[in-house]
């Protein structure tokens, strides 16, 4: 993967502090895990590093010059992250394809402390209410839980947030604290560190203590704290790597008087020392700092030197505390950091393509879905262990959910402005399924209509035990709100039919029988023994002449293409969904030609279809839009922009033992998978692709099984439709049309 981090400085800025320090150990990260990865910032910069760094200009015009230096240099990058310092550099204005948004923390107060009130309330208006507007269908990386609160309280959805946090390394030996009383403060000296809290608190502190107060860093505030230093007091300006280590292994204690931070990196790298630390009670660093464990948080400034004093004068405290503090770093680790944010960016890019998009929706029916550790009884990864308090638990994305016992049959039914006619429709269709045998799932897909659509259906759903309406945000097409439905539907068998209801439902049992044959059947007003009744001469010539320019163009021998009435079973069906790229009326065509290169079998089974008045097909109109999306379908099978588009999560099971051979791995692979998925013979083991599932919830999913079945080994990965579609690839297509 090709990243780009765009960002306002290097490491080796003189104002560099922990948001620089933690880009270094991504961007090397990364680059040690074989991605290719660049830095854009402001001069000036340092040594070259594992990765490359390209300056970009000054300070503030390097915000200007980004875009262009993008194109100049970068433009084949598969993610941008945009390090936010206040100010973005709004990357989706210029930028179509995936990025992030990457947010130390949200600087408040800091725009009065730098610049003058007008530009402090553009910048902060920028920050707060530009910023997220820009980045609405991204993702954002806070690097502490207070930084994803601050970031939801300014309207970004929380679905939209990851989370990782600052590591450090821990040295091979603790060292005790030093002989004397030793204080340090270290970080950047600006306003909102507040280090003349700490110089004015060590004035009623030292006379009980004694020792000194080291306050080390730079920044526009040394002249101003050199000036307030008294007895013990030293400030010594920016120190070396080796003495910033030696500093903080012997102190008693870090004084960190922030009035918010992003995590507190310093926090976390005097604990890897066993240095404990005292700070307020703000954001980031109650996050990094575990009261009472790994350091003491106070509330007030009146507070700050009778606390310290409290804990210097108290060994067996400090003892203790620095335990604690050992502890706590030891779950900061640089490479969970990194291996979290390689998933994050991992997750940025798959999910921009088109092709794991689906239509976002709102679900108003019956929910029972568990996370996919729980259906599937394996043990929870939270540890409750104090160490980890304020961790979160992977990026703080949502976990891959799942029903615990799966419906017989899903009915998926697309509407757009149907409010009107559904009240004739869905009573015939829950008649019809009282006298079913089964649990049968339910779930009408709102196209984004402007009529009552929505309550209509809500209401009438309501007395269905597994119904609901999934809203769409907006007006996305028939396929889509098909697929987007299908994305959702859990049962064994599926089926999607016009919310008309055109089709007599007395032929939904024998379209499913067919199953038992066949992976896909396709109700069909042009089979022999079909009756259609009430179609108009222009929308009869419309139907066949639309047919036969699908027949010509895929080669296949389907007499209706287009009825809305087509069932399939659910590993077949989930597959083609998300291999569909069309979101139109033609949606139907493509999944056919797409049926067929796999493999799939199909059968037409011949229906009674009445004309329902109301139909939002316009003859003229939409014949010829359906006529071009037609025509396109052969050029995307024959291109690679169906293959490279379409990335598939998989999980592979390997037996552990030469007694179970691959087809019972397979056996046990679906019978413990909690979702409909293909799953068919690799090697030894078995292959099953997760069609809807993101790469990410595949490694949910393969950890569940992983801990549930002794008798395999589960891995998670990744698959290009490539390996479907690629002349070499028979034995999958074999596989998969046998399954």
């Amino acid at each position: 993967m090709r990243i780009l981090f765009l960002a306002w400085r290097d490491l080796e800025n003189k104002l560099a502090g922990g948001s620089e320090v933690l880009i270094d150990h991504l961007g090397a990260g990364l680059t040690a895990r074989g991605h290719d990865v660049a830095l854009l910032c402001a001069n000036p910069v340092g040594e070259p590093r594992a990765y490359r760094v390209q300056p970009n200009g000054g300070t503030v015009g390097q915000y200007a010059r980004a875009p262009l230096a993008y194109l100049r240099h970068f433009r084949d990058s598969d993610l941008v992250v945009d390090v936010a310092n206040g100010m973005s550099f709004y990357t989706p204005f210029w930028r179509r394809r995936a990025s992030i948004c990457f947010v130390n923390h949200i600087h408040t107060d800091q725009w009065d402390q730098w610049f003058p009130k007008p530009i402090a309330l553009v910048g902060r208006e920028m920050e707060n209410r530009m910023m997220p507007a820009v980045y609405r269908n991204r993702l954002f990386v806070a690097v502490s839980p207070s930084t994803a609160d601050a970031l939801e309280g300014m309207g970004v959805d929380r679905h939209r947030i990851r989370i990782i946090i600052n590591g450090t390394n821990l040295p091979a030996e603790p060292r005790p604290e030093g002989p004397d009383p030793l204080f340090v403060g270290i970080g950047r000296l600006v306003p909102h560190k507040r280090f003349d809290l700490a110089v004015k608190a060590w004035e009623q502190v030292r006379p009980h203590t004694g020792g000194r107060l080291v306050i080390a860093g730079q920044g526009p505030e040394l002249e101003h704290l050199r000036s307030m230093a008294g007895p013990g007091v030293e400030i010594p300006g920016k120190i070396s790597e080796a003495d910033k280590e030696e500093l903080i292994s012997s102190a008693w204690l870090m004084v960190h008087p922030a009035s918010h931070e992003g995590w507190g990196l310093v926090i976390t790298e005097a604990a890897a020392y066993g240095t404990p630390s005292l700070a307020f009670r703000v954001p980031g660093l109650r996050d990094s700092i575990v009261d009472g464990m790994s350091g003491v948080l106070v509330d007030r400034p009146e507070d700050l030197a009778s606390t310290w004093r409290r804990i210097a004068e108290d060994p067996a405290l400090r003892a203790r505390l620095r335990v604690g503090a050992r502890r706590r770093a030891a779950a900061c680790t640089w490479d969970r950091t990194v291996d979290r944010f390689e998933e994050i960016c991992e997750e940025a890019v798959l999910s921009h393509h088109r092709s794991l998009r689906v239509a976002p929706g709102a679900w108003t029916g019956p929910d029972d879905r568990v996370p996919v550790g729980q259906a599937t009884h394996a043990s929870p990864d939270e540890d409750d262990r104090p160490e980890f308090a304020g961790i979160p638990s992977g990026t703080g994305r949502r976990t891959l959910h799942v029903v615990r016992t799966r419906p017989d049959l899903s009915i998926v039914l697309p509407a757009f402005n149907e409010a009107d006619r559904l009240p004739f429709s869905v009573p015939v269709l829950a008649d019809h399924l009282a006298t079913r045998f089964g649990r049968t799932e339910v779930i009408l897909v709102d196209d984004g209509s402007t009529d009552d659509t929505v309550r209509v259906a809500s209401e009438l759903l309501q007395k269905m035990p597994l119904a609901g309406v999934l809203k769409l945000g907006r007006h996305a097409g028939k396929g889509a709100a098909v697929r987007a439905g299908v994305a959702r539907a859990t049962g064994h068998q599926i089926v999607f039919m016009d919310a008309d209801l055109a089709t007599d439902l007395e032929h939904l049992d024998p379209l499913l029988a067919s199953l038992d044959d066949v992976h896909i059947a396709i109700g069909s007003r042009s089979a022999p023994g079909a009756v259609t009744s009430g179609v108009t001469p222009s929308s009869d010539a419309a139907h066949r002449a639309f047919n036969q320019l699908a027949r010509t163009t895929t080669g296949l021998a389907v007499a209706d293409f287009q009825c809305g009435f087509k069932a399939f079973r659910a590993p077949a069906g989930k597959l083609l969904f998300h291999l569909l790229n069309e979101r139109g009326y033609a949606f139907d065509v493509e999944l056919l030609a797409t049926a067929d290169r796999i493999g799939y079998d199909m059968r037409e089974v011949p229906v009674h279809w009445r004309a329902v008045r109301g139909s939002h097909v316009r003859i003229v109109l939409d014949s010829a839009h359906m006529t071009w999306q037609v025509t396109r379908i052969p050029r995307r099978s024959r291109g690679s922009r169906l293959r490279s588009s379409q990335p598939l999560a998989t999980i592979e099971a390997v037996s552990r033992s030469a007694d179970l051979d691959s087809d019972a791995v397979v056996a046990l692979l679906r019978e413990h998978l909690p979702l409909s998925a293909p799953v068919v013979p690799r090697d030894q083991g078995a292959l099953a692709l997760l069609p809807f599932v993101t790469p990410s919830e595949g490694r949910d999913l393969a950890d569940a099984l992983e801990q549930t079945l002794d008798e395999v080994s589960v891995l998670s990965a990744v698959l290009d439709t490539e390996a479907i579609f690629a002349p070499t690839a028979h034995r999958l297509r074999s596989a998969l049309a046998a399954s």
